[in-house]
């Protein structure tokens, strides 16, 4: 579920370097052999379809579900004899070389979809989709649906993967054996902390053995969640006001940071670096990590990958501070095929995700990686028992009090990086909390204004 940036000057230097592609082709010798007759010259045929789409996206689990998908015939019926050439684990920065050619895929999945789209990488599809008689927007969860649209444009087809994100996953066994009681689960910063302490032990050397809480890995290293949590909104999408210096956002960053304090910065630093004991759920399945703040997916993920922890896995509500104990807070947002501005078959792609809209790829890409995609419908019949811990994400939805579409920030991952630099000096008792949140306010604020946003 990662998700990172790109910066306006970056798009700038590649279309520098766009450019200079183009002059090249210019200046390609008189005599170079044509693939095509020149357009309007005589006896020219007209342009035949593309008969390939390329799609690339970001996961590496979701291939063995692609690789199901495109072998049922009611795919290739839907994508009108089209093949599908797609690449898994196609990072970043593989697609930002790619649209700086002029040569990206057809569609992606899993980028920075508000960066690319406010700088024009990818296309509006909102026509595309007014016309498609598979897309329906009664039938989509009402915020996945609108957080497919930013700034009256339609950014992409949402899919894949598009439910709730935040809750608190706890291994129940190894709560029971530190003595606490996993039936009811910690809602509050304080009572977390209380079971972070009790599940976190060290050798005789002062090396972490296992910890309860790293209150910055998967989906609570984004200052969403911490904004969130404690009733902050961080960004305006409207007005494009920062409001990160807010005192309860400090407040937040010294109280998670108790949580590093307590096993010890250096230690904990060199437990990550341990191979097996990485975050987004590497050291939750290895028993190290015992409580993480996760996504509905981490539930299915978990039973796929580690099934023997996955059996313990209990999920509740993510936690807030204790004058907010009432509060049930979720995040939802989009994940999407977006389409590129240089891409051969824009209608291709769209056919792509259109097809993740139907119950043959959202029932294949549920048993394979675990993921959901809210289209209501299909919600309705599916077994939310199949993964430990998935029926609350599935029941939470009537009981949510505050509601966050996420990463809606077009320099979301300039703030990201920022933050997550700054927070380490909090916890490190290097810089004053709210000193962290002034700066991290003034950086926020001058990057904006240095792209042009402003």
């Amino acid at each position: 579920m990662s998700n990172n940036g790109i910066s306006r000057r970056q798009f700038l230097q590649w279309g520098a370097m766009t450019t200079g592609v183009v002059v090249l082709a210019a200046c390609a010798p008189s005599g170079a052999p044509s693939s095509a007759p020149a357009a309007g010259s005589e006896g020219a045929a007209p342009a035949a379809a593309p008969t390939t789409v390329q799609y690339w996206f970001a996961w590496g689990n979701l291939d063995p579900a692609m690789a199901k998908i495109v072998e049922t015939e009611e795919f290739k019926a839907h994508m009108g004899g089209a093949t599908l050439e797609y690449k898994a684990s196609a990072d970043e920065q593989s697609i930002l070389t790619a649209i700086a050619a002029g040569t990206p895929p057809d569609g992606g999945s899993n980028y920075s979809y508000v960066n690319f789209y406010t700088r024009g990488a990818t296309i509006d599809v909102k026509d595309m989709a007014e016309a498609s008689t598979v897309l329906k927007a009664d039938d989509m969860l009402e915020g996945i649906w609108n957080s497919a649209f930013y700034q009256g444009g339609m950014i992409g087809v949402p899919g894949i993967e598009c439910f709730n994100w935040w809750g608190l996953n706890v291994n129940a066994n190894t709560a029971e054996q530190d003595g606490l009681d996993a039936t009811t689960l910690p809602k509050t910063w304080d009572e977390v902390l209380e079971w972070h302490k009790a599940m976190t032990k060290k050798d005789d050397a002062g090396n972490l053995l296992t910890f309860g809480l790293d209150p910055y890995d998967a989906m609570a290293g984004e200052p969403d969640f911490l904004a969130a949590s404690y009733g902050v909104k961080w960004f305006d999408e409207e007005t494009g006001a920062f409001d990160l210096a807010n005192p309860r956002f400090a407040e937040g960053m010294d109280t998670l940071g108790e949580f590093i304090r307590i096993a010890g910065p250096d230690q904990f630093a060199g437990m990550r670096q341990v191979e097996g004991n990485g975050g987004w759920g590497a050291a939750y399945n290895a028993g190290i990590q015992n409580m993480i703040i996760e996504g509905y997916w981490h539930p299915g993920e978990t039973q796929i990958q580690q099934p023997e922890v996955a059996q313990y896995n209990r999920s509740g509500w993510a936690p807030v501070p204790a004058d907010r104990k009432d509060a049930n807070i979720m995040a939802t947002g989009l994940h999407a095929v977006v389409i590129f501005k240089d891409a051969k078959n824009k209608e291709g792609a769209f056919k792509l995700g259109e097809f993740f809209q139907t119950p043959t790829a959202l029932n294949t890409i549920f048993d394979e990686v675990g993921w959901i995609h809210g289209v209501k419908s299909w919600l309705s019949t599916i077994d939310k028992n199949k993964y430990p811990g998935l029926a609350f994400y599935v029941d939470a939805g009537p009981e949510v009090t505050e509601w966050t579409i996420g990463r809606r920030c077009p320099i979301n991952s300039f703030v990201v990086t920022q933050y997550t630099e700054l927070r380490e000096q909090v916890f490190r008792d290097l810089i004053d909390p709210q000193a962290a949140a002034d700066e991290l306010q003034k950086r926020a604020e001058a990057e904006w204004q240095a792209q042009g946003l402003g």
